[in-house]
């Protein structure tokens, strides 16, 4: 119980944090609660660095409560579950352009601060397909922001 509680106190801020930024307010304190209930549960099977892990269990939680929303609600199956990024507009649509695979991978690196072997441990897969999936997240993002610098109009008065 010792080991529940000292993993709790270290990292319910952080899974709070993440859930915020990938769920609707409403949901934020269900999912934490049912993460850190899922850890008490497997609290034998907690890495010593639990937070990715603890990670991986919240995205689990997550996604089964967008499929039990889009069971019980069908119209709102499209439901915007995190923010775009905020103050810059050409990233926030380049950043929406991208795959949810990649998206994910880009918060886990960029918004939660991980390493890409935490971020790794957190999706669930080996630390090599994860350093190529981050690695191929950034050209596409890239290809996207540049695409969109090559559309953007010369501001009207500009000296050719």
């Amino acid at each position: 119980m010792q080991q529940f509680e000292r993993i709790c106190e270290q990292h319910v801020d952080a899974v709070r944090a993440y859930v915020r930024r990938r769920a609707p307010a409403d949901l934020v304190e269900d999912v934490v609660s049912e993460t850190f209930l899922v850890c008490l549960r497997r609290i034998d099977a907690t890495p010593s660095d639990p937070l990715p892990w603890l990670y991986g269990v919240t995205r689990k939680v997550l996604a089964n409560e967008r499929r039990r929303r889009a069971r019980t609600a069908p119209a709102h199956r499209d439901l915007v579950w995190e923010p775009e990024p905020v103050g810059d507009g050409a990233l926030a649509a380049a950043f929406a352009a991208l795959s949810e695979r990649d998206r994910e991978v880009l918060r886990l690196v960029a918004w939660e601060g991980l390493a890409l072997r935490e971020a790794a441990d957190a999706l669930g897969c080996s630390a090599l397909a994860c350093r190529v999936r981050y690695h191929r997240a950034k050209t596409r993002l890239a290809a996207r922001l540049d695409a969109a610098a090559s559309f953007r109009p010369e501001p009207e008065g500009a000296m050719r």
